[in-house]
């Protein structure tokens, strides 16, 4: 039976149309990441430029303002250089998704200080071949932009992005919603702890507060608990094994 070739990013366009608030991006900025980042994350730029789906909660990002957060928190890492890392797209929360061409999809959890990776280059999915590099970084955009959570309320588990944003008004391409007091500092994680703040400063902030930790997904068919399996711990930033703050 063969498979229809998908065409990368078109199923997030069919769905939400284009991008809004968006920017331009030159060809020759483009092309500086071309070998850095796939070929249709790179083309998307250049034919759609950057900005936001789902009213602000999912943002195409720029990704030289967050290089030097990226360069301070790997520093010393011994496993990801971030040299290598393009980061691609973010939410509203401040959670970011990374391209990095050994690990695939870095995705960065600033709120809650945990750092995961996804590479769906190498597995089967549901019976379909493994995806390469412009599919994968295709995929995380779609699951991220049709899954519609960003950061979910700590007591009752729900997303709070609509709350938030009736509440405070919109974001621009340079904002977020930040937590204060904040969840990793004993807050509630709730939707009232919010305000708008500025996206770089507030990942800044963040990526000093404390260590951030390594985690990876155990499948169900590997021991992973529940359904849906789980996340495990399995290094601090930075150093070879679990450290305390």
């Amino acid at each position: 039976m063969s498979v229809t070739p998908r065409r990368p990013l078109q199923e997030v366009l069919d769905e939400f149309g284009p991008l809004k608030d968006g920017t331009t991006v030159s060809a020759s900025q483009a092309e500086g990441y071309r070998g850095r980042l796939p070929d249709a994350m790179v083309d998307f730029w250049i034919e759609h430029g950057r900005g936001q789906w789902r009213d602000g909660l999912y943002w195409i990002c720029d990704p030289a303002p967050i290089m030097p957060v990226l360069n301070t928190l790997f520093a010393g890492d011994p496993e990801f250089d971030a040299v290598r890392m393009v980061p691609f797209m973010r939410d509203a929360f401040g959670e970011v998704s990374i391209w990095h061409p050994k690990f695939k999809v870095i995705t960065l959890n600033v709120n809650l200080g945990t750092v995961a990776t996804t590479d769906i280059t190498t597995k089967v999915v549901e019976d379909v071949p493994p995806f390469d590099d412009d599919m994968a970084v295709a995929a995380a955009v779609d699951a991220s932009v049709f899954d519609l959570r960003g950061w979910v309320d700590a007591m009752t588990g729900k997303p709070v992005f609509d709350s938030v944003r009736r509440r405070l008004g919109p974001i621009t391409a340079d904002q977020v919603y930040t937590m204060v007091p904040h969840f990793r500092l004993g807050g509630d994680g709730t939707a009232k702890d919010f305000s708008i703040g500025g996206f770089i400063e507030y990942l800044g902030v963040l990526s000093q507060m404390g260590s951030f930790t390594l985690e990876r997904y155990i499948d169900p068919k590997e021991g992973g608990r529940g359904p849906f399996g789980h996340l495990e711990a399995v290094r601090t930033i930075g150093h070879d094994r679990l450290i305390d703050n």
